[in-house]
């Protein structure tokens, strides 16, 4: 077990990337190294301010409001029950309801698409081989390029445990080969909806050049599935709900052997649940990447953090842009 001294110094990726790591933990911090937009304002300010021009007119943000969430899924999943109960009662207010929707989804598409990386971007080549490395892959980004990447070559290597009858997920239908990477959304991702029936699909086809038809009008049965943000509470509420997202988390939860973490901040208030599965899992090697561009005082108290929440594990802190996935040569400028 190394030392767990509690200093600013971080070890290179090529210190111990001989390790048979097994599985991989991938934040948000991985997306905005390869596009800075990540790293802007919630999609919920995006679909607000002046940077996209389908952006929320005042009664949808007066929805958004009266629900306390800054979450879209929620406010769509809320006007599709109104949509029922105004056909039960006659339709009186069809219009106002389906102007509302439509609204509130083209905000949300115009917003993931400006804040969203282009499908033509660099790297995906060298992501798809960096994550062949591992047998589990978890992220909990919404963004596509975990999914851009597996797609990329050499398919067959991963799977999603979408490959039953009309790309949905069926929880007992889950088995995969050893030779096989799988790769689980953690917090759902911008290409997977959950039908009215509970069931997740992932959505192909045209959707993954053109990020507006992912949110396609013309299915307002589809409600997105990802959580791009709210409290570790509200998420883990959310991840509870949801037969899919439970899988992931359970299968999460039930790691052993070794786990890299990248571009993960761990923050109490928002990643509560992830330390907790950490700290009950069977792992016994965690290494964690830590930007190294912040003060020193930063990293110290990281560090101490960490150590505390997850507790006797064998514990590496390491210099994430030293690592194949956190490299500068993945960025693709704005």
């Amino acid at each position: 077990m190394p030392e767990q001294k509690i200093d600013h110094h971080l070890i290179h990726w090529d210190e111990i990337r001989e390790t048979a790591w097994k599985s991989l933990l991938l934040g948000n911090g991985f997306s905005i190294n390869v596009w800075e937009r990540f790293g802007y304002k919630s999609l919920y300010e995006v679909a607000k301010g002046g940077e996209v021009q389908q952006r929320l007119n005042a009664q949808s943000v007066a929805l958004f409001d009266k629900l306390n969430s800054t979450n879209f899924e929620e406010v769509l999943r809320i006007l599709f029950h109104a949509r029922l109960v105004d056909e039960q009662l006659g339709a009186p207010q069809r219009d106002a309801i389906d102007d509302l929707y439509t609204s509130t989804k083209n905000a949300l598409a115009a917003a993931v698409s400006y804040s969203h990386v282009p499908h033509d971007m660099d790297g995906l080549s060298a992501i798809n081989r960096e994550l062949r490395n591992y047998r589990n892959i978890f992220t909990t980004n919404y963004d596509l390029i975990p999914y851009w990447s597996i797609m990329f070559e050499d398919t067959w290597r991963f799977k999603d445990l979408f490959w039953n009858e009309g790309n949905t997920f069926d929880p007992e239908n889950t088995s995969v080969n050893a030779d096989r990477s799988v790769i689980c959304y953690l917090h759902g991702a911008i290409h997977l909806v959950e039908l009215p029936d509970g069931k997740t699909k992932k959505l192909t086809a045209n959707g993954l050049n053109s990020l507006v038809d992912l949110f396609d009008l013309e299915h307002p049965e589809y409600f997105p599935l990802f959580i791009s943000e709210g409290t570790s509470e509200h998420k883990l509420s959310r991840i509870k709900r949801n037969d899919y997202l439970r899988f992931s988390f359970e299968k999460f939860q039930a790691l052993d052997g070794s786990l890299v973490v990248l571009g993960q901040s761990l923050n109490k208030d928002f990643d509560q649940h992830l330390l907790d599965a950490l700290r009950n899992s069977d792992l016994a090697s965690i290494a964690v990447g830590v930007w190294p561009n912040q003060a020193e005082e930063k990293i110290l108290e990281f560090k101490a953090r960490v150590l505390a929440e997850i507790g006797k594990k064998e514990i590496y802190f390491f210099d994430s842009t030293t690592h194949p996935l956190g490299i500068s040569a993945l960025r693709h400028e704005v």
